[in-house]
């Protein structure tokens, strides 16, 4: 079977890719894994799917190439997938610069995205693996398990490693890998850490407002505040979710990883050293859990006095319970894994794709696209902007480029 342009991946990328790419008057094929197309969608944002960030700056994105997904953003960024949005009939409802479909279902960016392909003819094929792809004359063949496909143009947007059960399996590395392309190493990103310490089993299920600081070798390399989630594993939440990628490569590199929590971000140390001696002094000689209510979830901060005794049944020091609040230790020796990742950090080198285009600069013809790119955001809706962003420029340029050979033909 022959198409002008074939799209492996019916997910965010790959199904912005095909409308962008169709809309030029080529003819458009998906070749998708799953049983339907952009499963994954449907579970983002918990499931009210924050589609992109009015706050878009390269500073939410992990790249080794951070200019070149600036020049990524810059082609098309925020207001280019509002305006794309809105032509497909989302209105879009703002809150905190989190952009969302005023239905607050995900389901309605992935109606409107269908609808879309339909209303262009673009051929859908679901329950397709591709095996393999290879360039071929003009264009390129692709080899699937009980078929093979020819096209003019190819586009790769298979997605990474995160959340294999719905589509994501990593094979979008190896197809490009096999024309050529490096792959900057591999690791789960926007996921839980787990944690060496025996006290996370004693602490599961309790969730708090913390800051939270990410140290490698020792050395602060990010900070984020928000609410923790503690589980059984170690640590969980939006502030953790953000700096899991970076963990991850620090521990892959063999170096020691480390996270604190500050249960007292607001105050300075000095001012919580005071303030628990003057609660030392008012409640000596009463029960530990009288002194103890109030200050924060009743298990977490026993947990924090336990740590923070170092002998007999009385009181903490100040100071050592001061350290303990606002330096809880967390040694990270593993992330959760792909299968509880929202995304994955590396992927094909930015360096030899076209940021204009996301064309690849070693094979002409060929664009690769979202996640399989060395480019991950923080959570907030930048990484389905890069699926937007990346998807639109290579289905635009491929269409374009369809259309100019026929003229020349």
């Amino acid at each position: 079977m022959k198409s002008d342009i074939i799209v492996i991946g019916g997910g965010a990328s790959g199904m912005a890719a095909a409308i962008c790419a169709s809309r030029q008057g080529a003819s458009v094929l998906i070749l998708e894994r799953m049983p339907k197309v952009g499963k994954k969608l449907l579970a983002t944002g918990n499931g009210k799917c924050n589609f992109t960030n009015r706050y878009m700056n390269v500073k939410c994105y992990h790249s080794r190439q951070p200019e070149r997904v600036e020049a990524v953003l810059s082609a098309f960024g925020q207001k280019a997938a509002e305006r794309f949005f809105a032509e497909l009939g989302i209105l879009p409802k703002v809150k905190e610069g989190y952009v969302y479909p005023n239905s607050m279902q995900a389901a309605s960016i992935l109606d409107a995205l269908r609808f879309e392909l339909e209303r262009l003819q673009v051929t859908v094929r679901t329950d397709v693996e591709v095996r393999g792809v290879r360039a071929k004359g003009k264009g390129f063949q692709i080899d699937a398990e009980k078929e093979v496909f020819h096209c003019r143009r190819l586009i790769l947007a298979c997605g990474g490693k995160a959340s294999q059960k719905l589509g994501s399996d990593g094979s979008g590395y190896g197809l490009a890998a096999a024309l050529g392309h490096s792959i900057v190493p591999v690791v789960p990103a926007l996921t839980g850490l787990r944690a060496g310490e025996k006290v996370y089993k004693a602490l599961s299920g309790i969730r708090t407002e913390a800051a939270l600081q990410l140290l490698i070798d020792g050395k602060t390399v990010d900070k984020h505040r928000g609410e923790i989630q503690f589980a059984d594993y170690g640590i969980s939440g939006i502030p953790v979710f953000q700096v899991s990628g970076q963990a991850a490569y620090g521990l892959l590199a063999g170096r020691q990883v480390q996270c604190m929590l500050d249960f007292f971000p607001d105050w300075s140390r000095e001012t919580l050293i005071q303030f628990l001696k003057e609660r030392i002094i008012r409640f000596q000689g009463r029960p530990g859990e009288v002194f103890e209510t109030g200050l924060l979830n009743r298990k977490l901060m026993h947990e924090c006095m336990k740590l923070a005794k170092t002998q007999g049944d009385g009181l903490p020091k100040a100071e050592k319970l001061a350290e303990i609040l606002k330096h809880f230790p967390a040694t990270i020796v593993g992330s959760r894994g792909y299968d509880f990742a929202q995304v994955c950090a590396g992927g094909v080198d930015l360096n030899e794709v076209s940021p204009a285009n996301c064309e690849s600069l070693l094979h002409p013809g060929l664009y690769i696209v979202g996640e399989l790119l060395d480019a991950d955001g923080i959570c907030g809706g930048y990484n389905l902007q890069w699926a937007w962003s990346t998807g639109s420029l290579a289905g635009t340029a491929a269409g374009k480029e369809c259309h100019a050979s026929y003229r020349t033909n």
